[in-house]
């Protein structure tokens, strides 16, 4: 214990330019799990302790700065209602993600308060992958002794792959709180990243929690001098597993090559297989059992279903056993058209569109391909259409706070479309290379007005006809509120945050007790801005 304690104090003493206050913390955290083991604990600690002295640590992360506080503001310039009768909970917020979720918890904490529909239902976020892209951004994977330079960066604390997990680990922490109960959160990530990811994940929402990796199929992929990687995947978790509902689903069949052999009186049918054969049966297993035909010749081998199944199937007469007298054919499982019949999803999305599917899309909406970044990857609307099904729900909430050119939302929309149902959306963005406002917001403009921003037609039009829905957009007002500043004003912030709390539908508010919301102005400490010059993202 005497060990742990000097080697925790040595920790503390390390400067705040190599170890910020959270890694830190996760240092010590490490050490504290063999602090009985003294052998093991030595070595621990000079483990982490030569990561610091070769450069090869943690990247310094972000910290939240108590001297500035972000806080939304509506652009009702921006903002569009095309049809009163629809609902006006779609949001899409233009600034940094970081600052929009911690308003958006405070939204989500008043909303329960006020007897609102809260949280979140389900996640989808497709965040930078530290690809070739990124690294011609300033962000190589390997290179975790380059000095860190702010203005290197379309995400502020994206560096190494440290850093990108550091990005990560703050923006999922705070996801989690948005999340219901049973909420599900899923994240697009590539091979190179996803096991890192995945661990992550584990730490922060649970290895209990984890529901499944999934496999997209985007294309012919990415090649080497080895292979070709085919697949990217799509990590899911739920808040609380417990509560998460099976994802099961009924779909009615209908069969091709009916017949009739038996003249069973409910038409035509099509029979499948209901047995392993007795050379692949297992005897040992519980469905493993005897059944006879009509004429007597006995069956055994494993089953499909279990006894208790098998005879109410035998006594409806779908069971096959070839035509009398002799009824010597190998069991089989009689099934009619029109027959719903239970489909159990399985973790592979093959034929939802592809990476070149995908900008096809976008460019028939917003672009000639020639004008996007090479780099600028959106996935298929048909990918996260099937993602949000799994959700079901008359007014499921949807976030995404890596909205890049805005799917998720034309995805949800066109869903609404199919089955009449009442989704929102909740996007956030930030501006880089003004993708906030010239991808993301023209998109939702063109899909729901039918025309450009400019009044210009585009090519998605002719087939499909616009949305008409609502949109209320937001952007990030950051605000000095340190010691120092003489000018600070506490009631008018707090009538800004009361002003953003009444767009988002909630209008109990005491307009009186201003001090609940001074208080609440404390939880939207920002991250530490970057200079003004390089704050694109605001």
């Amino acid at each position: 214990m005497k060990l742990f304690e000097n080697f925790k104090e040595r920790i503390e003493e390390i400067s705040s330019k190599e170890l910020n206050q959270d890694q830190k913390d996760l240092a010590i955290k490490i050490l504290e799990k063999f602090k009985d083991e003294e052998k093991q604990l030595e070595y621990v600690f000079q483990f982490i302790a030569q990561r610091i002295k070769t450069g090869f640590r943690f990247d310094a992360a972000p910290e939240a700065n108590s001297k500035t506080i972000a806080i939304l503001k509506k652009d009702e310039e921006l903002s569009f209602v095309l049809d009163e009768n629809k609902t006006k909970e779609n949001t899409l917020i233009i600034g940094e993600n970081y600052d929009a979720l911690k308003n958006l918890i405070i939204v989500e904490r008043e909303r329960e308060r006020a007897g609102l529909s809260y949280k979140y239902d389900l996640i989808y976020i497709d965040p930078p992958y530290n690809t070739e892209a990124t690294k011609n951004d300033g962000n190589a994977v390997s290179d975790n002794n380059e000095e860190i330079k702010a203005n290197k960066f379309v995400y502020r604390d994206k560096y190494s792959r440290n850093g990108w997990l550091n990005l990560m680990n703050e923006r999922l922490k705070l996801a989690k709180e948005l999340l219901k109960d049973d909420g599900v959160i899923f994240v697009s990530i590539d091979d190179a990243e996803q096991a890192y990811l995945k661990v992550l994940m584990d730490e922060i929402f649970g290895e209990e929690n984890f529901v499944n990796n999934f496999m997209w199929m985007h294309g012919l992929g990415k090649k080497d001098k080895f292979s070709r990687t085919l697949q990217e995947y799509v990590l899911c978790y739920c808040r609380d597993k417990s509560f998460l509902k099976s994802w099961r689903y009924d779909k009615i069949i209908e069969y091709d090559n009916l017949s009739n052999p038996d003249n069973d009186s409910r038409g035509e049918w099509f029979s499948g297989s209901i047995s392993f054969s007795e050379e692949r049966s297992n005897k040992n297993h519980p469905n493993y059992f005897t059944i006879y035909s009509p004429s007597g010749i006995s069956w055994t081998r494993q089953w499909q279903c279990n006894e208790e199944e098998m005879k109410e199937l035998l006594k409806n007469n779908l069971i096959y056993f070839g035509t009398p007298p002799e009824y010597n054919n190998v069991p089989r499982y009689k099934k009619f058209n029109g027959e719903t019949v239970e489909i159990i999803l399985t973790n592979f999305f093959d034929n939802h569109g592809t990476t070149k599917s995908a900008k096809t899309e976008l460019y028939k909406i917003i672009k000639k391909p020639s004008d996007i970044k090479k780099e600028h990857t959106p996935k298929p609307t048909l990918l996260i259409k099937d993602i949000v099904k799994l959700i079901s729900g008359e007014k499921t909430r949807i976030l995404d706070f890596f909205a890049g050119s805005g799917t998720t939302a034309h995805a949800v929309l066109e869903l609404n479309r199919e089955d009449n149902g009442n989704r929102t959306f909740t996007l956030v963005t930030n501006n880089e290379n003004n993708i906030g406002i010239d991808v993301n917001y023209e998109r939702l403009y063109r899909i729901n007005h039918g025309i450009g921003t400019k009044g210009e037609t585009f090519e998605w039009t002719n087939k499909n006809e616009p949305y008409k829905a609502n949109l209320n957009v937001f952007k990030l007002e950051y605000f000095d509120v340190s010691p120092n500043n003489l000018d600070i004003n506490v009631k008018e912030l707090a009538n800004k945050l009361i002003n953003v709390l009444k767009e988002f539908g909630i209008t109990s508010i005491d307009q009186n007790n201003e001090q609940e919301y001074i208080n609440l102005l404390n939880d939207l400490s920002s991250l530490k801005p970057l200079e003004k010059e390089n704050n694109e993202s605001n």
